[in-house]
């Protein structure tokens, strides 16, 4: 169990890897989701870790109640200890995934931030988000009862406890599968009124939806936790949906290597093709000078008066190369911090 779990915290890890690579090749620097995604990455290891150190402890207790091991007296420190694992994981789970959640909102904002209505959206997505959060945290601490109660074994084993503890997990799904859906539905709702070829629209639209399947591990995870309730059988769901989570949260940045523009771009960047120095010259050049003297801020203005197509529908030319910013498809202009906003979006 311990070698598939930190394989999969593996794949995860080098995922990410990738993604800050090419984060830094294509824009030249981090954003805010890079460091929401690095705290998601550190805590999936060290929930892998919570989750190595506790199964000796499930196995017990999995022996305790098929009756082949005797039970220790209550005082035995075991079931504090294990307790306290128990609530390790699952507040380390709901972190992870909630920080994912955080990567795409952040990375949803820094393409669609120029959209008045997508910004009314996405502040009332934060909040719900935000809310839903806190409300998984506070039923973690009053599982037992009340929060005094959390590491008491014996109220915490009692029919009424084991029952609250059921409908729990079934409140947890809700807002994780819930709130998922919600990060889901934004990009989506824009992606609508791009003046984009279908397939492009069809590509964008599954990069979109990969947070669906985090949502149906979180189903499976929670049927089993309803069926079984087993440390081990848990934690292999647990562990599945937070990697997975955590490698959806990356792909969407390896949209640079399935176009050949983009993979062009992303190895002359690597090469020093074009030069650091040409890009420190202009950072150099512009900075501390009016954005819309410099060549983004001409090049914006053009855009802005020459993308209006026929019928009102809006063009981002920027969008179907590169989703993570738009420094790839103005590099040889802008310089580094110089961002060039996507443009005549839905308001």
């Amino acid at each position: 169990m311990s070698a598939l779990l930190w394989t999969f915290t593996a794949l995860a890890i080098l995922l990410s890897a990738g993604r800050f690579a090419i984060r830094y090749a294509t824009a030249g620097r981090f954003n805010w989701d890079d460091a929401s995604h690095l705290l998601s990455l550190l805590l999936l290891i060290g929930l892998a870790a919570a989750y190595t150190h506790g199964f000796p402890y499930s196995a017990r207790i999995a022996r305790i109640g098929r009756k082949k091991e005797t039970p220790p007296p209550l005082t035995d420190p075991f079931y504090h200890k294990y307790l306290r694992l128990r609530l390790t994981v699952t507040l380390l789970v709901f972190m992870v995934l909630w920080s994912v959640k955080a990567t795409f909102l952040i990375f949803y904002r820094l393409l669609f931030e120029v959209s008045r209505s997508f910004m009314y959206m996405w502040w009332a997505a934060v909040a719900l988000t935000f809310a839903s959060f806190w409300v998984c945290i506070g039923s973690t601490l009053t599982l037992c009862g009340s929060a005094s109660d959390l590491f008491d074994w014996k109220k915490c084993a009692s029919p009424k406890a084991l029952h609250d503890i059921r409908t729990t997990y079934k409140y947890w799904c809700a807002l994780n599968v819930g709130t998922d859906l919600l990060v889901m539905a934004l990009p989506l709702y824009m992606l609508y009124g791009l003046q984009l070829r279908r397939s492009q629209k069809v590509v964008l639209a599954g990069i979109f939806s990969l947070g669906s399947l985090v949502a149906i591990v979180d189903i499976l995870r929670t049927v089993e936790s309803l069926e079984s309730g087993t440390f081990s059988g848990v934690a292999l769901w647990s562990s599945l949906e937070v990697t997975i989570a955590v490698i959806v949260a990356s792909l969407p940045l390896y949209r640079a290597l399935l176009t050949s523009k983009g993979r062009n771009s992303l190895l002359s960047r690597l090469s020093g093709s074009g030069g650091s120095g040409s890009h420190n010259h202009h950072h150099r050049r512009y900075k501390g000078s009016d954005a819309s003297s410099s060549p983004a801020g001409t090049e914006r203005k053009f855009l802005e008066a020459n993308t209006s197509l026929p019928g009102g529908k809006p063009s981002v030319s920027t969008f179907r190369d590169d989703l993570e910013t738009q420094e790839m498809e103005f590099a040889k202009y802008a310089g580094a911090g110089q961002r060039v906003p996507l443009v005549h979006l839905p308001r």
